[in-house]
């Protein structure tokens, strides 16, 4: 018998509850257990004997508890990994994820193709995005706005630590209600669930701040507004990219094409899902 199998029930609890994969969840039981025991991960491969000491699996025990309830590992550790960097997050502040970095990739391909300069991150939450543009292309002039204070003071640290060489210039913004000049490209990551969406259930968004997610009737309200406005506020020939729901391609790209935008493209996810809609003003 295993370490690992005196855990059984908490695995198997994991994969019912969360719907993952058993190695998903054995993987979420070890970076628990290390972090609740301030415990390098490789301790765990080294000597994984200390999974069986009662003092340190009461103190795993505590936080498995509220992994259980929903709370998801990034907000439990307080960090979450995107586009190769380590972000602070709380429950101020959505947990980046991975379809997100798509429109990372995006925005880098339109910046270096079309030499563009000054850009703006609309809804930057953590700062995900705009962190990941100011460290990957450390010559940018980045505004990242957003309509939470408390978000913004994530993002800000998050600059700090992670960017400091790269100074982003953070507002706090209902959208563009505070923003003047213009920019070559814009991009965000805005709500875009509906408000009766089922997915709201789901025990892991239950902690994530629902303005952040929920965008009124049909999920469209923030999409619809960034899309309209931006032409305001984008340079002749510049640019706008907006993540959006896999189901939200044909009104994107409708919306895009009514506000005068050319040269419309979607993009998919890893997981092949229509994410990332744009065009060209």
């Amino acid at each position: 018998m295993t370490i690992i199998d005196s855990f059984e029930s908490d695995i198997a609890k994991l994969v019912k509850t969360f719907n993952i994969s058993r190695s998903e969840a054995i993987s979420e039981v070890k970076i628990i257990f290390a972090y609740a025991n301030d415990l390098p991960s490789l301790n765990l491969i080294m000597d994984p004997t200390v999974m069986s000491e009662s003092t340190k699996i009461k103190k795993y025990k505590k936080l498995f508890k509220e992994r259980l309830q929903g709370k998801s590992v990034a907000y439990i550790l307080g960090r979450k990994e995107f586009y190769g960097l380590a972000f602070s997050v709380n429950d101020s502040v959505l947990v980046p994820r991975p379809d997100t970095e798509l429109l990372v990739d995006l925005a880098i391909e339109k910046i270096e193709r079309y030499d563009l300069k000054r850009v703006l991150d609309l809804g930057t939450g953590s700062g995900a995005i705009a962190v990941s543009l100011a460290v990957k292309m450390p010559n940018l002039n980045i505004v990242a706005t957003d309509n939470s204070a408390k978000a913004l003071e994530v993002a800000v640290s998050n600059a700090d630590v992670l960017c400091p060489q790269s100074p982003i210039t953070f507002l706090r913004s209902d959208w563009f209600s505070k923003i003047s000049g213009e920019f070559d490209l814009i991009v965000s990551n805005p709500p875009y669930i509906a408000l009766d969406d089922s997915h709201l259930n789901l025990a892991d968004l239950r902690f994530e701040p629902k303005q952040a997610l929920v965008s009124g009737a049909e999920g469209l309200d923030a999409l619809r507004l960034i899309i309209s406005q931006s032409r305001n506020f984008l340079a002749k020939n510049g640019w706008l990219l907006v993540e959006h729901g896999y189901e939200q391609r044909g009104s994107c790209l409708e919306l895009l094409g009514a506000g005068g935008f050319s040269q419309l493209f979607c993009d998919s996810d890893l997981g092949g899902n229509p994410r990332v809609s744009g065009g060209k003003i």
